[in-house]
């Protein structure tokens, strides 16, 4: 099997919020708007509060550290409140620390996802009335201090700190899916400003200060936005310890079976001690990895990939052609622009015809490098250069022209450097592939109903079908056969629940979607990164380990179904077959039902047509027809239909099952 190339490559397309947002909206499903604490210490059990909306029949909740936890019944009437739950969770001792996820389930669905920390800071909650330097709320050191930025709003927080103590503090909000715009200031005990940071390079708009404090006393910082807003979304933890200021790692990944000295990136990365990390050969692509400060207590976070290629680490000096760092092709390269105007060089050996893939990341990990790379030969003439690929960064695709010596150049486009600058690139054969991105993380599925994922493909020199299924599911829920047909990019798959499939319980399912290259399998487990994106405020450093999550929960059955029949119709060019909706009606399902495709537009490929028209009032049926030319695209393919039924103020919004047809000659 051929797994599909790295995510950096992913082509960042833009589709109507008809279609992103595929799967039906119940109206009663979960949604979580802020955690309390928003962290959680190893080896502790914690009282862990959930806000948000519909959260009434809450029955538990999932953390990516602990798993399923109930919720907490010795609390009165805790789960029947629609506005917050509360669960006593178990931390393991093991957790490791850094980003987290959590959702809430209901006997309605399955919440959003939202993010917390596991964290060795005790936590302090915010009190309130710390509005100005004279009335600073006191906090120990170390301490994860969680607060919420009022509209105009400033909140400052005093401590005490010892003559020669170095402290860091960050604030954490993007990162956690916050609309706060968090600006730190540092004053004395008399309100002068000692320092500030706003903006820290590779924190998504957070920010991160280290300050060395020469005299013995009691300080003050403050928190608040850049632009003065404020509302109960914009939530932060600052944390406050003798931990590095560090962004990311380097190298950023590890070979799978070796035991790898993992060093960070940052703005204090030379305090950082490093880490010895060994993924086990199953080990999934993402860990996490903290360190201290050298002699010190507390701990930073990030994570490292991890790969079965070989790593190649950037050594100096290797600014100059006749300085490069060896780099055989198929190994991945960690390293770091160390100061500003730093070029670093790599030779390889090429071969003719040759086809390979340098893949770029660094914003997404937690470096702020703009990447530039060009591909020299060896008289140092370019053979090919690329930037980056909007917030992604760019992949450079070469073509080995003749046998030699090359050199692969990488910088930082705007010339900068420093301790915080480090990069990753995936080298990997040019071969056929996809990737996939699902619409939705979370799916809440009705009783003996349909829910409908959208999912859109980026194509690397691959135009055949892709069979989409998912992996995972329940008992009593299955996923309709669903395929994306040759050169089309965008597909919706269905899934389906039994009648007797009921609410409460969670499952984490991915979707996956397969195709042949030859007798050869190429497959790709879709993302959920660009949905994640837009739900945490665009943050760029994104929590990969979380990239794949999808959490699927049942939802109460409605009062309308659909079935079409047959669920594979086949298509002769030029021929304009039939199929057969079915609605099964409710008590007060009694007008007209209609139907339209989704998404509305282009649901089906280009010399193809399908009419729609709607069922009628009264009537429990409809026949649709396809219709064909003598340039339809051969191939199967898959679509899906939207039902509405308005009465009142009552909408009822249901999907078919994925229809798929086959175009023959």
């Amino acid at each position: 099997m051929i797994l599909s190339p790295p995510r950096a490559l992913r082509i960042s397309i833009l589709f109507s919020a008809a279609f992103l947002l595929a799967v039906p909206v119940l109206g009663q499903a979960p949604t979580v708007n802020l955690i309390q604490p928003r962290g959680v210490n190893p080896g502790q059990t914690v009282d862990l509060r959930t806000v948000g909306g519909n959260l009434a029949g809450a029955t538990q909740c999932w953390t990516s550290f602990s798993g399923v936890t109930a919720v907490a019944t010795d609390i009165e009437k805790n789960g029947t409140d629609g506005g917050q739950t509360v669960y006593h969770v178990a931390v393991p001792p093991d957790a490791p620390l850094g980003v987290h996820g959590l959702r809430v389930v209901t006997d309605k669905g399955v919440s959003n996802l939202r993010l917390l920390l596991v964290d060795d800071l005790p936590t302090v909650a915010e009190a309130g009335g710390n509005n100005s330097v004279a009335a600073a709320q006191e906090v120990p050191v170390p301490a994860g201090v969680d607060g919420v930025v009022d509209n105009l709003g400033r909140d400052f927080f005093k401590f005490n700190a010892a003559a020669g103590a170095t402290l860091t503090f960050e604030a954490w909000s993007r990162r956690l899916g916050s609309a706060l715009d968090p600006v730190l200031f540092l004053y004395d005990a008399s309100g002068r400003e000692l320092a500030y940071a706003d903006d820290t390079r590779g924190l998504s708009s957070d920010s991160q200060l280290s300050f060395t404090f020469a005299t013995a006393g009691t300080y003050v910082v403050e928190v608040r936005d850049a632009q003065f807003r404020g509302s109960g979304n914009h939530f932060y933890r600052l944390r406050i310890g003798d931990f590095p200021a560090i962004t990311s790692t380097v190298p950023a990944a590890v070979t799978k079976g070796q035991e790898t000295r993992v060093d960070f990136v940052g703005l204090d990365a030379a305090s950082a001690a490093p880490a010895h990390v060994t993924a086990a050969p199953e080990a999934p692509e993402w860990l996490r990895v903290a360190t201290t400060r050298v002699g010190g207590a507390t701990h930073a976070f990030s994570f490292v990939r991890t790969s079965d290629a070989p790593q190649v680490l950037e050594r100096e000096p290797n600014g100059a052609v006749e300085q490069a760092n060896e780099a055989a092709l198929g190994a991945s390269i960690s390293g770091r622009c160390d100061e500003p105007g730093d070029i670093d060089y790599f030779v390889i050996a090429g071969k003719k015809d040759q086809q390979f893939r340098f893949i770029g990341m660094t914003r997404e990990i937690g470096a702020p490098v703009d990447l530039s790379m060009r591909m020299l030969k060896a008289d140092k003439s370019a053979l090919v250069a690329v930037d980056d690929a909007g917030t992604a960064e760019g992949t450079l695709a070469v073509k080995f022209p003749e046998d030699g010596t090359y050199y692969l150049e990488v910088k930082d486009l705007l010339k900068r450097g420093g301790p915080e600058f480090g990069y990753h690139i995936s080298v990997t054969p040019q071969q056929p592939g996809f990737s996939l991105e699902a619409g939705t993380d979370a799916i809440s599925l009705a009783a003996g109903n349909v829910a409908a994922v959208s999912v859109t493909v980026a194509r690397i020199d691959y135009g055949g079908e892709i069979t989409l299924t998912a992996t995972g599911l329940p008992q009593g829920v299955t996923a309709t056969p669903t395929t994306i047909g040759p050169g089309v990019n965008t597909g919706v798959m269905t899934l389906e629940a039994a009648p007797e499939f009921q609410g409460g319980q969670l499952s984490n399912i991915a979707i996956r979607g397969t195709g042949k290259v030859g007798e050869t399998e190429i497959s790709d487990v879709a993302s959920v990164h660009d949905f994640l994106k837009g739900q945490w405020s665009s943050l760029v450093a994104f929590p990969q380990p979380l990239r794949e999550a999808v959490g699927l929960s049942g939802a109460p059955a409605q009062k309308l179904r659909l079935r079409v029949e047959p669920a594979l119709v086949e298509i002769k060019r030029g021929s304009k077959p039939t199929f057969k909706v079915t609605a099964e009606r409710g008590e007060g399902v009694d007008e007209q039902i209609t139907l339209a495709t989704n998404p509305d537009k282009n649901a089906v490929p280009g010399n193809v047509g399908l009419a729609m028209k709607p069922i009628p009032k009264g009537q429990n049926e409809v026949e649709l027809q396809f219709d064909s030319n003598d340039k339809s695209p051969l191939g199967t393919f898959s679509v899906v239909l939207t039902a509405t039924h308005k009465k009142g103020n009552e909408t009822i919004t249901v999907s078919t099952p994925a229809i798929s047809f086959r175009v023959v000659e």
